[in-house]
């Protein structure tokens, strides 16, 4: 390990071996991370025949609502929907590049019209930067 001493003089070996570990450490960290960037409850998604593809991982404020009613921010659930529009507020102002963040909001394609409304309204009334709708793509 290190330098050995050769008729020629000093010669330096790599040992590449610890550089092979932390790859490979690094590697299966991301994979084990991977499935679990994609924030908020799981919800089914309602079909959408054209839609824009935005990625999900940390840039928007991700808010869920479940076919039984469940309201949440990222993972904390809450149970009316002005609870729900302030964290939604909280969140907006404490992250970094506030002005860039968006709202996504993701409903089960089972929740009522009427439902998902009143949720839309309360965080509408909180002077949201933008408000979008994710959809999965039609097979």
């Amino acid at each position: 390990m290190g330098a050995s001493v050769g008729k020629d003089g000093p010669m330096a070996d790599i040992n590449v071996t610890p550089l092979i570990d932390v790859v490979l450490v690094l590697l299966v960290v991301f994979m084990v991370i991977t499935p679990l960037l994609s924030s908020g409850l799981p919800v089914d998604l309602p079909q959408a025949t054209s839609s824009d593809a935005e990625k999900e991982g940390g840039q928007h404020v991700v808010v869920s609502i479940t076919k039984d009613g469940e309201m949440a921010v990222g993972q904390e659930t809450f149970e009316d929907e002005s609870a729900l529009a302030l964290a939604v507020s909280e969140e907006l102002i404490q992250g970094e590049q506030s002005a860039d963040r968006k709202v996504l909001v993701k409903a089960d394609r089972d929740v009522r019209y009427g439902d998902a409304r009143k949720v839309i309204d309360a965080i509408a009334g909180r002077n949201v930067p933008a408000l979008y709708f994710a959809t999965s793509k039609e097979e």
